[in-house]
């Protein structure tokens, strides 16, 4: 019989295409080929009424995995009053803990894997530990640059990282963040993402079109926009330019995008498109001049290994795993983070040396194929054998 593993996720396609969307979509279909039973839990908070435990959750067959997606409440105040014992979020992780007790008691899972340390990792890990079952944490960014500094959030976070027995982490300065708040060196390692390489190739700038510079993603402050449309401001002077912005917005960063544009007077040089799909992406990168990552936290950034194998210039922040996937000079240009003006000379190194761009970007491409599917296979196959003896 099959080693059954249960991978739990807030995110996975179709619903979701984001970085770590895709990231535990290759991780599912790895582990899938490696030849375990493979299960996706796919929680989705909702407002309003509460669904009930034995109504919640829709299971379907794909290809080799068996996904379920899972519905949780949130929390509401009527009265937007909470008494002392009250929390916005425990009706949420405590029906995601219910509801993964009922499908683990129908499945017998012999093991867990979680993606994103608060709140998957810390109530995954609850569960794994009260069953004496492994756990691996994948921790991929956000949930620790962003969680740590939450204070009614870091006894979860901690909770989580020293109740899995194998953390992943995408990238070096995610892992010594993990460290500083509790030791977890010594059961961590780093899993990058990978990248397949496809018959699409950047055609090249064209010098008789505005210098055009993309960005991609789901915005918040992690992302870093407000820096890239100041360093665009800067280099209007210069000649002009034009963002073109892939992604969704989140609400509360939606007022703060409109005031800047507003304060730079971008609002007639940057084109927002909402989400790009997928396969797509190729294609809508291909007509940039230069892909841009502004960042002030990533882990893996997986659209950036997309732009690089395409043989996109790329200028980004030195954030996460950005380092050991871009050599600077190299394969691309790496900028300090939350610095408009270095973002803003490394653009315009690139604008006014079409030569440089291209080789940076033939570069970035040779360098995408160290990255390659085989090695993130590898590394997650030697991490599971290692961890279920099997």
């Amino acid at each position: 019989m099959a080693t059954k593993i249960c991978l739990v996720t807030p995110e996975y396609p179709p619903r979701r295409w984001g970085g770590l969307a895709r990231t535990v979509l290759r991780v599912s279909e790895l582990l899938a080929a490696l030849g375990l039973e493979v299960h996706v839990v796919d929680y989705i908070p909702k407002d309003g009424q509460p669904p009930l435990l034995d109504e919640n959750r829709r299971t379907e067959r794909r290809g080799q995995i068996t996904l379920h997606e899972i519905d949780v409440g949130r929390e509401s105040f009527p009265d937007g009053e909470r008494a002392l014992w009250d929390c916005p979020h425990t009706l949420t992780l405590l029906m995601l803990f219910e509801s993964l007790d009922i499908l683990h008691r129908q499945e017998r899972f012999d093991a867990f894997l979680s993606f994103f340390l608060y709140p998957t990792g810390y109530v995954v890990g609850l569960l794994a530990r009260r069953e004496h079952l492994p756990h691996i944490a994948c921790v991929v960014g956000n949930d620790v640059k962003k969680y740590l500094f939450s204070p009614e959030k870091t006894s979860a976070c901690r909770s989580g990282l020293e109740n899995a027995d194998r953390l992943v982490f995408l990238a070096e300065d995610l892992l010594a963040l993990a460290d500083a708040l509790t030791p977890v060196r010594s059961k961590s390692r780093l899993i990058f993402n990978s990248v397949q390489a496809g018959p699409e190739r950047w055609p090249g700038s064209r010098p008789d079109r505005i210098f055009t510079v993309g960005a991609a993603g789901i915005f918040k402050h992690a992302k870093g926009l407000p820096y890239l449309f100041k360093a665009a401001a800067m280099l209007r002077g210069a000649g002009e330019i034009r963002l073109e912005i892939a992604g969704e917005t989140r609400p509360e960063e939606a007022p703060i995008c409109a005031s800047l544009l507003e304060r730079f007077s971008l609002e007639d040089a940057v084109r927002f498109h909402g989400p790009v799909p997928h396969e797509a992406m190729p294609a809508w990168l291909s007509e940039l001049d230069v892909f841009a990552l502004p960042s002030v936290s990533e882990g893996c950034p997986n659209v950036l290994m997309e732009a690089m194998a395409l043989g996109l210039p790329c200028v980004a922040s030195r954030v996460g795993a950005v380092e050991e996937l871009m050599q600077h000079g190299r394969s691309g240009l790496v900028v300090d983070w939350g610095d408009s003006a270095q973002l803003a000379q490394s653009l315009e190194r690139l604008r006014s040396d079409p030569d440089l761009a291209v080789a940076l970007g033939r570069e970035a491409s040779r360098r995408m194929t160290l990255f390659s599917p085989e090695r993130e296979r590898r590394a997650w196959e030697e991490l599971v054998r290692e961890l279920l003896s099997w």
